[in-house]
């Protein structure tokens, strides 16, 4: 099956979008159950409340699509276009901890989130080709078919 640039793209923002809202509402249910001690790290109590958290079962269900959506870009385009793509995460992830979390996020950590989106507007203008097509049907991904 063969996918279209645009379509990789929709793919991607949805999984993204997904990861984001996965870690903010993570560290919301985090914010709500008691801090590790060195006591509940040996005996795993720590793990109950946390799995109770209805928002760290949420936010664990939205780590898990983006990680389904990631799985299936991966089956249909090269790891070196798709991972360095992910990076676009380091973007949103911080916008969302910025609106709603209320993180207060250093003028220094923005400009390296700018420098990382530098890289990935260079990886996603190129691809190993040469040609406006990103994506490869599965035979000829298959390296084992001849």
């Amino acid at each position: 099956m063969s996918f279209s640039r645009r379509k990789i793209w929709i793919l991607l923002l949805a999984g993204l979008l997904s990861e984001a809202i996965g870690f903010v509402l993570i560290k919301r249910g985090l914010a709500n159950v008691p801090a590790f001690s060195g006591q509940s790290l040996k005996s795993l109590s720590f793990l109950l409340p946390v799995v109770a958290s209805p928002q760290v079962l949420v936010g664990t269900a939205f780590e898990a699509l983006h990680f389904g959506i990631l799985m299936e870009l991966l089956s249909v385009s090269d790891v070196s276009y798709i991972i360095p793509l992910t990076s676009i995460g380091y973007i949103l992830t911080p916008l969302s901890a910025l609106f709603f979390l209320q993180e207060k996020i250093p003028m220094l950590r923005w400009v390296g989130i700018l420098l990382v989106c530098a890289g990935v507007a260079a990886v996603s203008l190129s691809d190993r080709s040469g040609n406006k097509e990103a994506v490869r049907t599965s035979s000829e991904m298959d390296v084992f078919s001849s």
